[in-house]
């Protein structure tokens, strides 16, 4: 999540920032809010300070009508204060909300681009192998070795999504555990196997709080969208 104070300072800056990453945030609204809330902080800190003085003057009044009236007064104030913490709360859950809209920025090394067309090759690794005939794309293979199903990966998740199977499915496993294996053994990671249920609070992480699926109404448990997250925690 960007900082508040980094948005407010620079809003232009971060407008631009989204554009390259072809993506929008609610900018506008999250500087509107942090002024309403810096705004709403300042007056229950100004009534809070009167009420406080206040009341050491009327520890100090021999007059009993002037210290019942200011008595009066200031249970006013109180329940000024308790009705402006009462906007500051709702004020700074919305803002939460927005922020959590926000994406991060890219490194200003990160080339522009609209799509993976404008994508630059920054390393080749080994030589392109010659054919004497004309290989299949990858996906046109595995359609002919059944061990992809392209239709019902749409109709499960949508466009671009695939169900592997048979040797498919085994491949993706293999790979799966060959990757782990590499990494503890050779490159000092520790495995680990997280729940892939979490508290809500857990999910208040720009992108995974969107790809989070609540399921059991009444608790606040969710499933993990990403595996990631329970391994950042």
């Amino acid at each position: 999540m960007l900082d508040v104070k980094l948005i407010c300072e620079k809003p232009e800056f971060i407008k631009e920032e989204l554009v390259k990453l072809n993506s929008t945030a609610p900018i506008d609204e999250i500087v509107s809010l942090n002024n309403k809330r810096r705004e709403l902080t300042y007056e229950v800190e100004r009534l809070k300070e009167k009420r406080n003085s206040t009341s050491k003057q009327i520890g100090k009044m021999k007059d009993k009508e002037e210290r019942e009236k200011l008595i009066v007064e200031m249970r006013e104030v109180g329940d000024k204060i308790k009705e402006l913490d009462d906007e500051i709360k709702k004020v700074e859950e919305e803002l939460s909300d927005k922020l959590l809209w926000v994406p991060n920025l890219a490194h200003e090394s990160v080339p522009v681009g609209k799509g993976e067309e404008e994508n630059i090759i920054v390393k080749v690794e080994g030589e392109k192998k010659n054919f004497n005939f004309t290989p299949l794309p990858h996906w046109d293979l595995a359609e002919k070795l059944d061990i992809i199903d392209f239709e019902r990966g749409v109709k499960l998740s949508g466009t671009r999504f695939y169900v592997l199977k048979k040797a498919g499915a085994k491949l993706q496993r293999a790979l799966i555990n060959w990757m782990l294996d590499v990494h503890t053994t050779h490159h000092g990671y520790t495995e680990v196997y997280p729940p892939y249920m979490v508290k809500g609070e857990c999910l208040l992480v720009q992108e995974i709080y969107r790809n989070s699926v609540k399921i059991f109404t009444g608790t606040q448990k969710k499933i993990s969208g990403l595996y990631q997250l329970p391994k950042c925690l």
